[in-house]
């Protein structure tokens, strides 16, 4: 029993050590993907061309208003910014996140910011981050996936720029599944510590499992082995029961 006292300890200081190294001390906010924002700027494209309203995308590794760029682009172009081009963009339209992780050693907490930014005339940026916030575009959701988070919000600007009666609505084409992201469920925001660490956990949780199966095959074959019988000795005086007779 002692030996499977040692190996479940053995297995408990496993796990432990592995949800340690599972931590994850890097500040660096995740950009979307370069096909993520390539058809991001696509979508975003069509729309400006029915509606007349330029749409964009600023993602910040800050919740200051000086932070750090991460990715930006808009309807001209993955990488172009919104208010770059006067002529072609004359009104615009652009969600900004700002994001700021902090090491898992620090006591402060991660935070994000979401705002809209625009030039119009027709419509308050207020008004649209109101409506996206209602969409499921929260500071936890931001904080678990920024990348992803500020795509679907720039493809949700037309919409929400529509039912701001700002612009016209985009007709759906069906071409293409990204016009259609916006529409799309948004997956809810996960747990800070579990970004990025579910295979340590699992590979913990795996030893824990087998540290409690071994501490139970222990108690299995303890319970299996026979005790002794106890012998007693006669006392001093006492006559000793006959045995049964030799044939």
């Amino acid at each position: 029993m002692t030996t499977v006292a040692r190996l479940a300890g053995t297995f408990a200081v496993l796990a432990v050590a592995l949800a340690g190294c599972a931590t994850d001390n890097s500040t660096t906010v995740p950009p979307p993907t370069t096909d993520q924002a390539t058809e991001t700027a696509r979508v975003l494209a069509a729309a400006t061309a029915v509606q007349g309203m330029c749409y964009g995308w600023d993602l910040r590794a800050d919740s200051s208003s000086d932070g750090a760029p991460v990715s930006r682009g808009s309807s001209l172009g993955a990488q172009v910014p919104v208010d770059s081009d006067p002529t072609r963009c004359a009104e615009y339209i652009e969600v900004v996140a700002r994001v700021t992780y902090t090491s898992a050693s620090s006591e402060a907490e991660d935070s994000a910011t979401m705002t809209v930014e625009t030039n119009s005339p027709r419509v308050t940026g207020a008004d649209l981050a109101a409506r996206l916030r209602t969409m499921g575009f929260t500071t936890s959701a931001f904080i678990d996936d920024p990348g992803f988070m500020v795509m679907h919000a720039a493809l949700s600007l037309p919409l929400v720029t529509a039912e701001a009666g700002a612009a016209t609505p985009v007709p759906a084409t069906g071409s293409s599944a990204a016009s259609d992201a916006s529409l799309a469920a948004l997956p809810p925001a996960g747990n800070d510590f579990l970004r990025d660490r579910w295979g340590f956990l699992v590979f913990a949780g795996a030893f824990v499992l087998a540290g409690l199966g071994a501490i139970g095959l222990g108690l299995w074959q303890r319970g299996r082995v026979k005790e002794p019988k106890a012998w007693s000795t006669p006392k001093p005086g006492a006559t000793p029961k006959p045995g049964p007779a030799k044939s």
